[in-house]
């Protein structure tokens, strides 16, 4: 069984989609496959802007066979594709797999390959790299939030108020976090107490921005990063409609 989850986020200043099975998250520390391997693909041509048709097609292929060859000796945790670059990462039980997927990549010479092998205990690619913190997560729920507003018929290029709460553990780090709001580029907002919370500290911030999905991330990143030494969380967001005409 598999869980996988797909969110955008920067990679090396480009824009790129990045999959993680969340499954390795709680097996990767009992399982013996401590030796990641990488390949990482590009178009031939390295003035392209994104791969052709066929070149597309075979690196389906190619993504299809390292998996499936492989399997039983590794397995495949993620992915991280840009217009012009696409990585496969897989972590092995030996550290010869390399050998065995450098030997099916060589076979696909109309494609710019790289293979790689690294030593990884830790699984720090997996953990540090792949696997979203609560900024990326909030991207997920970023992207949802911009594919929803779009059916309801909103203008999402327009630059309007953003709400986001925030819930903490305690009054005293609510207001540390308060103290730092204007350095954040938001506007404070009201506060409450919600007794039936782990964090029952509640609080609103605002600020402007238009809902396109990298300027909104920066937007709740900003919060997050804020509130996370704190122990706190970003637990909504509302953003005032405006209609396309």
């Amino acid at each position: 069984m598999t869980d996988w989850l797909t969110y955008e986020w920067d990679f090396h200043g480009e824009r790129a989609t990045f999959r993680v099975d969340m499954q390795y998250w709680e097996l990767l520390p009992v399982l013996s496959y401590s030796q990641l391997v990488y390949v990482c693909v590009a178009p031939k041509d390295p003035m392209a802007k994104g791969f052709d048709r066929t070149e597309q097609r075979r690196f389906r292929q190619l993504r299809h066979r390292l998996i499936d060859e492989t399997e039983g000796r590794a397995i495949h945790v993620g992915s991280v594709y840009t217009d012009t670059l696409r990585t496969l990462y897989f972590y092995a039980a030996e550290a010869d797999t390399i050998h065995q997927a450098s030997a099916i990549c060589r076979e696909y010479g109309m494609l710019a390959i790289t293979c790689a092998h690294a030593s990884e205990p830790h699984f720090t690619t997996y953990y540090r790299f792949l696997y979203p913190d609560d900024v990326r997560l909030q991207s997920v729920e970023n992207a949802a939030y911009i594919e929803a507003m779009r059916k309801r018929g909103g203008d999402v290029d327009m630059v309007r108020r953003v709400v986001l709460t925030l819930s903490f553990i305690t009054v005293e780090d609510r207001g540390a976090f308060l103290k730092e709001v204007p350095k954040l580029g938001f506007t404070p907002g009201g506060t409450v107490w919600d007794p039936e919370s782990t964090h029952p500290a509640v609080c609103t911030v605002s600020g402007f921005t238009a809902l396109h999905l990298p300027e909104l991330n920066r937007f709740t990143a900003r919060a997050i990063s804020a509130a996370a030494p704190l122990e706190g969380m970003l637990t909504d967001m509302e953003a005032e409609f405006v209609r396309r005409y």
